[in-house]
Order: structure tokens, then sequence, then C-alpha cells
């Protein structure tokens, strides 16, 4: 079996988790994307406009990167 036989396999058995991982990428994507669109859009800004963004991205990065390092773990099995 060739490794894309397996993927399509695993993508076919398994609607669920592509579902989730699909539902995460567009929330981490909405996440990082909505703050950036209201910096362009606002024109020029100042430190004290930006810090709340800067903080909630901070929090936003930190909690995606903490699902990401648990996912792992539980893939390789070392959870």
């Amino acid at each position: 079996m060739t490794d894309a036989t397996h993927t399509l396999e695993s993508t076919v058995a398994n609607p669920a988790k592509n579902s989730r991982r699909r539902r995460a990428a567009r929330l981490t994507v909405g996440a990082l994307a909505v703050p950036a669109l209201l910096v362009a859009f606002s024109g020029t800004a100042g430190a004290a406009e930006l810090t709340p963004i800067a903080e909630y991205l901070d929090e936003t990065i930190a909690a995606t990167s903490e699902g990401l390092v648990g996912a792992l773990a539980l893939l390789l099995g070392v959870a």
C-alpha cells in the first residue's frame, strides 16, 4: 500500500477527526486574521491601541501551541 493510498483510506475512515482538524484550522486562522484586519482597516494605531490585540494574539497562539503539543504527545503515545 502506498502512502497516498494509506492517507486516503485514513481520511475516509475517520471523517470526525478530519472535521475537527478543519474546524481547528478555521478557528486558528480566524483568531489571527480578525485582529490583523482590524488594525489594517483602522489606519494608523498607537501602542495603547495595539497592546490588547497583541495580548490576545499571544494568548491565542499559546493556547493553539499547547493544543498542538498535547495532540502530538497523544499521537506519539507519550501522554
